[in-house]
């Protein structure tokens, strides 16, 4: 990942964030390298523990995880990963966009001109 670029979490990861473990996470690069490799894998192994758990309370859980709306429209789904996208993937989706807005107009009835004017 480009270190300029700083995208805000997820929604899974906000949904997986715990105080304690953004906390340990945001020490590690203060630790000694040695315990530094220790110490991001155990956070890394934490995610994943609380990622599974997460995932294991079936669907009901689930739902409550997804989407308001329940259902979420292609232009959706592209803005909110174009917040997380580098800039040659940012170009890549504001050109897919453009395209999807160019078939709305295109598709857009359109006015018969008045004969009488």
């Amino acid at each position: 990942m480009n270190e300029d670029h700083i995208a805000p979490m997820t929604p899974l990861d906000q949904m997986l964030a715990q105080d304690s473990l953004q906390m340990l996470k945001a020490a590690v690069p203060y630790f000694p390298a040695d315990a530094q490799r220790v110490f991001a894998l155990y956070a890394k192994m934490m995610e994943l523990s609380h990622t599974i758990a997460m995932f294991s309370g079936g669907p009901a859980e689930l739902m409550m995880m997804s989407e308001e709306s329940g259902t979420s429209q292609p232009l959706d789904i592209l803005q909110q990963l174009r917040t997380y996208a580098g800039e040659s993937q940012k170009e890549m989706i504001d050109q897919i966009l453009f395209a999807f807005h160019a078939l709305e107009i295109l598709q857009m009835p359109q006015e018969p001109a008045d004969p009488l004017g």
